[in-house]
């Protein structure tokens, strides 16, 4: 599903400051105030805006920055990722297609790795890991490229296969809902209706 230009434009403008009120954005994207809030609205529902956060630089407050490359058994790197993602000290989680997982995560103090280390050694599924100490930033741009061109990934809310083109919207009690074709909106339709009468 394809991001017009004002949807470019929104997102350009919250990443460089997540705190711009809906009249400084219209100010800046050259639209009205509803349509701004119409388009975050949206970008919202649709999971593209996940929330607004303070950007704390963790080393700036003596905190340490751990990278981890975990390399998990045969079959087990979701486990191993999700397992890896629920401990409280790792903030930023990836799986990569080799089936490693990347994660980063903020102690208090650098004396505490060893001790965070050993956590993760003994998560099962974890066949080896690596880890890297950063000393410094060098970049820290905002994660996603926001371009004129870009898509964004929708599932369709009734067999929750990707939508591929543009997708067959209908809107249902003032909110949109996507489908992947009409069938699946046919059914999700009726089987909505059928809810809401037996409610």
């Amino acid at each position: 599903m394809d991001l017009d230009p004002l949807d470019i434009r929104i997102l350009k403008a919250l990443q460089d400051d997540a705190r711009l009120s809906f009249r400084e954005l219209s100010r800046q994207t050259r639209a009205s105030v509803p349509t701004v809030s119409a388009h975050v609205s949206r970008l919202e529902r649709l999971g593209v805006l996940r929330g607004y956060r303070a950007d704390v630089d963790p080393l700036q407050l003596g905190e340490t920055s751990v990278f981890l490359v975990v390399e998990a058994a045969a079959g087990q790197s979701g486990k191993v990722a999700f397992a890896i993602a629920k401990l409280p000290e790792v903030r930023r989680t990836v799986k990569t297609r080799e089936g490693r997982i990347v994660a980063e995560a903020i102690l208090p103090r650098e004396n505490e790795a060893a001790r965070f280390l050993r956590k993760v050694g003994k998560l099962r599924g974890v066949v080896a890991y690596e880890h890297h100490v950063a000393s410094g930033r060098v970049k820290d741009e905002p994660r996603a490229h926001v371009a004129h061109g870009v898509q964004v990934l929708v599932a369709c809310f009734e067999c929750g296969k990707t939508i591929e083109g543009a997708p067959v919207i209908r809107r249902l009690d003032r909110r949109e809902h996507y489908f992947c074709c009409r069938t699946c909106e046919a059914q999700f339709v009726d089987r909505y209706r059928r809810l809401k009468a037996a409610a």
